[in-house]
């Protein structure tokens, strides 16, 4: 049985690379639109899966860090 709640949007995993095959299927049946792979996981085999299924997956970010890139490169706006 997922943790993961229905109707969710994205889907962020902190867990270590070679744990990405154990939450693969669970994001799967939640269907978010987006999964997300913290900074310094990436597991592409895992998420192959995912992908085939339309589910956009980054691998290996920190949103806030992008965030803060593109505020300072003017890209967003607050």
């Amino acid at each position: 049985m997922s943790d993961i709640p229905d109707g969710v949007d994205l889907v962020v995993v902190f867990r270590r690379s070679q744990d990405i095959p154990d939450v693969v299927w669970d994001v799967i049946e939640a269907s978010p639109k987006y999964l997300c792979l913290q900074l310094g996981i990436r597991n592409d085999d895992a998420v192959e899966d995912v992908e085939t299924r339309g589910i956009v997956v980054y691998q290996d970010i920190c949103f806030e860090q992008t965030h803060q890139r593109l505020l300072q490169a003017r890209i967003l706006r607050h």
